[in-house]
């Protein structure tokens, strides 16, 4: 029988980024049964070794392995001046290994790859708005599609979908809010954009989503909140996402007939907001890069919203209830998941069984959502309604 490895443990602390410390305040015991656990002899109580894989989402036999394993969900985090690893909860390390499952699985399978992407390379305002426009023409999202919208929801659907056309998975995850708004894991080929649901309403989830695209077409892996921008790479990728979503040359047909006043009010950037089918904070710092609202707009919006909450965040939960499954596993997995992982399972290449230890989809939904995520046309998007999954 194989003996206890301290050392296992040792390096998924490393890995993780938490001291034994922070280890023992996560886990509600003292820090010495964690320092004890770190040692060879004696032996860890089985049920301790259970809460501290639990905590770090890992199988607690990984600590009976003469060497460590490979740890996948090791991602950079950009909320900080200097990129570094930070320490991540138990939920959103999970959400790291089902997009890292995803995207292995993908490539193993050979299932089809994402299109040629452009590289975001563009540093200054100027290119930075070029390039942005391009790409959503490369999209084929028009200034109709979101002049037509009934509202950010149905827009999120319309660019996810051509997002997701591209070969882009993009998934939604719930996990704390603390840990940032979105991820993704670069990959030439397989790349795999992760939003989270936690408390973000639609529009800023539409704003996350493109943040996240923009670090997919730069290569580079990370975690983010798009209103944390305390470095040029953050910058440049909110930079993006307000160019895609409000490029100059399509305010005047977004916001025909609606004055902007120069300094806006609370209720003025919730109507303008609505008028471009983004997020309030979204859009006043967009129309602040456009110098249609007075510069410090945006700061004097957070200073009065304050008192009264963020009208970003929502505490409401997801649906699931009578929502039909297929739809619900839309929301959750998307459209290339379905496009993706289709052809091998109707071909063996993968079973039932095995694609559920994957990816959480239970056989009996598989069949119902992808034949449904197939079915929907871009006509149908903008009246879809879609539900998380709770």
């Amino acid at each position: 029988m194989a003996s206890y490895n301290p050392n296992v443990l040792r390096e998924a602390l490393r890995s993780r980024s938490l001291t034994p410390a922070a280890l023992s305040e996560r886990l509600g015991v003292s820090r010495q049964d964690v320092e004890d656990a770190l040692e060879p002899e004696p032996e860890p109580r089985q049920a301790l070794l259970n809460e501290i894989a639990r905590e770090l989402a890992l199988p607690a036999f990984v600590f009976f392995m003469s060497e460590p394993p490979p740890l996948k969900d090791i991602i950079t985090d950009f909320r900080s001046p200097t990129p570094r690893r930070t320490p991540k909860s138990r939920q959103t390390l999970e959400s790291i290994q089902l997009a890292a499952a995803i995207q292995e699985a993908a490539g193993h399978l050979r299932a089809q790859p994402a299109r040629e992407l452009p590289r975001f390379e563009a540093a200054g305002r100027s290119e930075i708005d070029a390039f942005a426009l391009a790409m959503r023409g490369a999209l084929r999202i028009s200034v109709e599609d979101q002049a037509e919208a009934a509202d950010a929801s149905a827009f999120y659907n319309i660019c996810r979908k051509k997002i997701e056309d591209l070969g882009i998975f993009v998934i939604h995850e719930s996990f704390p809010e603390t840990d940032g708004s979105g991820f993704c894991l670069a990959d030439p080929e397989y790349p795999v954009v992760v939003v989270n649901t936690r408390k973000q309403t639609r529009g800023r989830r539409l704003f996350t989503l493109l943040h996240e695209l923009a670090h997919v077409l730069m290569g580079e892996t990370g975690i983010s909140d798009p209103f944390v921008r305390e470095n040029t790479i953050e910058r440049r990728c909110n930079q993006f996402a307000g160019s895609f979503l409000v490029p100059r040359p399509y305010v005047a047909v977004l916001l025909q007939n609606c004055s902007v006043p120069r300094n806006p009010s609370i209720d003025d950037v919730a109507s303008l907001a609505r008028r471009l089918k983004i997020s309030q904070q979204a859009a006043v710092l967009r129309l602040e890069e456009l110098d249609l609202v007075q510069a410090g707009s945006h700061s004097r919006w957070l200073a009065a919203i304050r008192n009264v909450g963020n009208p970003d965040y929502s505490s409401g939960g997801g649906g699931g209830g009578q929502t039909p499954q297929e739809k619900v596993k839309l929301a959750k997995y998307g459209f290339h998941f379905a496009t993706a992982f289709d052809a091998p399972l109707r071909t063996g290449q993968i079973s039932e069984i095995n694609l559920y230890r994957l990816s959480g989809l239970k056989p009996k939904f598989q069949r119902a959502y992808f034949d449904y995520a197939k079915s929907i046309t871009d006509s149908q998007l903008q009246a879809l309604e879609l539900d998380d999954e709770v």
